[in-house]
């Protein structure tokens, strides 16, 4: 008797069914069933009970699936070990329970033949309710605010097109927030004397750290110092080790593809799933640092075998967010044996691969230079210069990092210099550098706003709104999106406020631990939005 196995993806279902086989018919749900109505609220204010609809075009895909389900004895749902995941299975559930067939939740984090077959020996019972109860209340949270508050946009800015949104308006607030600071700024000219020395056809420079606010005030040492000699009267050498990288999770996934790679971080995270469901990486929505151990020890074979003993590293542990899903590991290989090939998809593997064996790598050992040489005439002032050089590449054999590095000039202590020149060196302050999309997402997860599954979106909705450009690479808001912070500012503060921004993700992160989902969302939108208060209620 065949068997059903559900997946979201028809990518996902066609390399599963081939680990599967004859006995086995793999069908993708092509996303989500049900969800909120498109054109309406959905949520009764009173009871926050929300009403689910299928998705539209939805309907012949669960005809389908149900023709299928009742030719089969059993059924197993496979989709995304996650909050949306698990919302997908909840409905799927349901709508397949009054069938009578067996029905089983089956997790896995990489799709390899082995995390199949072992997800389908090891069933769930059901779906986690918890994790489900965690994807509606945030789903309704924002639901609420953007249903109930944009419209208040829309009269304030003349704009029916416009929407406000927990994650999307904090976001706003930084980009807005760098552009002011960088039109306030003002830049400031100063000056520092540098002294070029050659020795032994080594040609180098030294900086006195006094800051000249104007030119004319470092006269009289430039004069003085043309004409005197120097003494070395510090070398100072010591080796410093250089750690190995963490492994990539998402957020630093799509910080460091975007900027290495020249993609968005849209992109990146569409790339990362179409790689996870190829069975090329692990799950590429995750928090997580951890690394399976014999995976690890798979990994590190093979950097002993390819690159000798000493290059070999241990499995770190790395102190995980509370918020973190233990069964969750890092974005990983799969396996080292095969690869995408051609195209983006295929440098993105490539970054993943090189990541997750230099983390595993032994620590780089660098030696730095520090020289102190001072002018032989008062008053003293010192001219200091560091240099650092690879004594042993350790992990940067496989990962390569720009790194300043210099051989030291030789030089000893107590040694007399002349100059060959000394020069004032001049210098501005510059202001704080406009986001990128790489670095807009370095600060929102620092900050704690937002989570694996939205970074990608919450660039993308700032766009598609018209909130903000992209020019060279980097993010600046429209007038639009000014006028849009102004207004958030002015009448709902609480939404662009970076520190209840994380306490509200914390809030709904607490629901997957039990907490009344109701509840939290009563309160946070009430928190938000005061004027808008819901109707109190006992259910």
């Amino acid at each position: 008797m065949m068997r059903l196995f559900l997946v979201e993806s028809p990518t996902k279902a066609k390399t599963i069914q081939k680990y599967l086989g004859k006995d086995w018919k793999v069908l993708a749900s092509m996303g989500h069933i049900k969800d909120l109505p498109e054109d309406e609220l959905g949520v009764d204010l009173k009871t926050l009970e929300p009403r689910y609809v299928f998705v539209r075009g939805k309907r012949k895909v669960w005809d389908q699936i149900k023709r299928t389900a009742q030719k089969c004895e059993s059924i197993y749902i496979g989709t995304d070990p996650d909050r949306e995941g698990e919302a997908i299975a909840y409905f799927l559930w349901n709508l397949l329970k009054p069938l009578g067939k067996k029905l089983y939740r089956v997790r896995f984090y990489e799709v390899s033949k082995e995390a199949i077959t072992l997800s389908v020996q090891k069933p769930e019972d059901s779906p986690n309710m918890n994790l489900v109860r965690a994807q509606m209340a945030r789903r309704v949270l924002d639901r609420l605010i953007g249903y109930l508050l944009s419209p208040k946009l829309w009269v304030y800015l003349k704009n029916n097109r416009l929407s406000v949104g927990r994650v999307q308006s904090p976001a706003l607030r930084l980009i807005v927030e760098r552009e002011r600071q960088i039109r306030q700024f003002k830049k400031k000219k100063f000056y520092y004397i540098k002294a070029v020395f050659e020795k032994n056809g080594h040609t180098f420079h030294l900086i006195w750290d006094y800051r000249f606010e104007k030119p004319e005030n470092a006269k009289p040492y430039l004069e003085k110092l043309k004409s005197v000699p120097f003494e070395v009267e510090r070398v100072v050498r010591g080796k410093v080790k250089k750690e190995p990288p963490k492994p990539f999770h998402t957020a630093n996934l799509q910080a460091v593809a975007s900027q290495k790679l020249g993609v968005g971080v849209d992109k990146v995270q569409k790339l990362a799933q179409k790689l996870y469901e190829e069975g090329f990486i692990t799950y590429p929505r995750t928090d997580s640092l951890r690394m399976d151990e014999k995976k690890a020890q798979e990994f590190m074979n093979y950097i002993k075998k390819t690159l000798g003993e000493e290059y070999v590293g241990t499995l770190r542990k790395f102190k995980e967010k509370p918020t973190s899903q233990g069964a969750h590991e890092c974005i990983r290989p799969v396996s080292l044996d095969r690869s995408p090939t051609g195209g983006v998809e295929e440098k993105l593997f490539t970054l993943i691969m090189k990541r997750t064996l230099a983390s595993l790598a032994s620590p780089a050992l660098l030696e730095k230079t520090d020289v102190v040489v001072v002018p032989l005439c008062e008053p003293r002032m010192e001219f200091k210069g560091q240099w650092q050089r690879i004594l042993f590449d350790g992990w940067l054999r496989i990962e390569e990092e720009e790194l300043d590095l210099q051989e030291p000039p030789p030089l000893s202590e107590g040694e007399i210099l002349l100059p060959k020149k000394v020069t004032l060196e001049e210098r501005r302050t510059e202001p704080p550098p406009r986001y990128t999309e790489a670095t807009l997402v370095k600060t929102l997860e620092k900050l704690g706003i937002g989570r694996p599954s939205t970074y990608a979106q919450i660039v993308k909705t700032l766009k598609d709104r018209g909130y903000v450009t992209e020019e060279k690479g980097v993010l600046k808001p429209t007038p639009l999106g000014e006028q849009v912070l102004d207004f958030l500012e002015k009448y709902y503060p609480r939404l662009v406020d970076y520190k209840f921004t994380a306490y509200m993700e914390e809030e709904l992160d607490s629901v997957e631990e039990g907490k009344d989902w109701k509840t939290a969302v009563r309160y946070l939108f009430r928190a938000v939005a005061p004027e808008e208060e819901l109707p109190s209620s006992t259910s």
